[in-house]
């Protein structure tokens, strides 16, 4: 079932001010770093993750992601493509805990489905 939110990754223009700006202004911690532009955040049940995007997000792009678990990739893809859903790519990609793909809803919001399969 496709019901459980996993990761809230938020886009921004300029990693390094993001990360000031989580950590020192709303007192975050970084729990790690995934090469020069994405950080994971320290947060109790739902990870944050600041992901570094080429252009800067205006107000008509999204800028936060919601992440839903996936403990079957293959076969959830397998039933969102029977219904329709719109994909980004069409094959699962790798990302460091494991695998995803990008759909859109109805409204063009893009929600990332992650299975972990690393660690």
């Amino acid at each position: 079932m496709l019901n459980e939110v996993c990761v809230l990754t938020v886009k921004v223009d300029n990693i390094r001010a993001a990360v000031d700006f989580y950590t020192n202004v709303l007192d975050f911690a970084v729990s790690e770093e995934y090469g020069e532009k994405i950080v994971s955040l320290v947060h109790n049940e739902i990870p944050i993750v600041l992901e570094e995007v080429k252009t800067k997000t205006t107000s008509a792009e999204q800028g936060v992601l919601l992440g839903i678990r996936s403990e079957d990739l293959d076969k959830d893809l397998e039933q969102l493509k029977a219904k329709g859903v719109k994909l980004l790519f069409d094959e699962p990609e790798a990302c460091p805990p494991g695998r995803y793909i990008v759909i859109e809803d109805p409204a063009g919001n893009q929600i990332e489905l992650v299975e972990f399969c690393n660690g």
